[in-house]
C-alpha cells in the first residue's frame, strides 16, 4: 500500500468532508466561484461523440481571462503559448476547417474550458467531462463528484484519485 495514501486517509478520517455534491451545489460552484456560464449542451455537441451527448445533463464554459489564468498551472500556460506559437506557422485554412478543429484549437491554447455533468436520479454528480486541460479543475470537479460513503476504502482506486484531488485541493492540509 502506498504509503502517501495512508496519510491522506488519516487525515480524510479526521475531517468531515461531504463525500458527494447536488447538481445546484456544484452549479453554485461552477458559476459564483469560476463564472463559468450554463450552455445548452447541444451548442458544444461537436466537442463529444454523439453518444455521449445523452449521457450529460448540463453544460458549462468558462472563459474568464483572470479565472482561467488562476485554474491553470505554470507547466499548462508554458503547453499554451508553445501551442499558440506552433498554431501561428500553421495556421488553419477557414475554408477547410471545421467549426469543431476551430474551437479545440482555441480550447488546446487556452482560450477557454467547456465541462459536461452527468446527473443521477437524486441529482447529484455521477460523471463529467472536461473539455480543455485544467488539473486544477478536474481535482475540483472529482472532489465536487465526490464519492460512495461504502466506496471510501483503501482498496478502491477512485478513493485514492479522490484523496489525492482533496489533497492536490488543500483539503487534507
Amino acid at each position: 500500500m502506498d504509503v502517501k495514501i495512508e496519510e491522506l486517509y488519516k487525515k480524510y478520517l479526521n475531517r468531515s468532508i461531504p463525500n458527494k455534491f447536488l447538481l445546484s451545489d456544484v452549479e453554485d460552484v461552477l458559476i459564483n466561484e469560476y463564472l463559468s456560464k450554463s450552455l445548452d449542451k447541444k451548442e458544444m455537441a461537436f466537442l463529444v461523440d454523439p453518444k455521449e451527448l445523452d449521457y450529460y445533463s448540463k453544460c458549462y464554459i468558462i472563459d474568464n481571462v483572470e479565472i482561467l489564468h488562476n485554474l491553470f498551472t505554470d507547466q499548462e500556460k508554458s503547453d499554451f503559448l508553445s501551442l499558440k506559437e506552433l498554431n501561428k506557422q500553421y495556421t488553419l485554412d477557414p475554408s477547410e476547417t471545421t467549426k469543431a478543429e476551430i474551437e479545440y484549437a482555441l480550447i488546446q491554447e487556452g482560450e477557454y474550458l467547456v465541462i459536461f455533468l452527468g446527473v443521477d436520479s437524486d441529482g447529484y454528480i455521477k460523471d463529467f467531462k472536461t473539455i480543455g486541460n485544467s488539473e486544477r479543475l478536474f481535482h475540483r470537479l472529482v472532489v465536487l463528484m465526490g464519492i460512495e460513503k461504502e466506496d471510501c476504502n483503501l482498496k478502491n482506486r477512485d478513493f485514492h484519485d479522490y484523496l489525492e484531488a482533496l489533497s492536490n485541493l488543500g483539503y487534507l492540509d
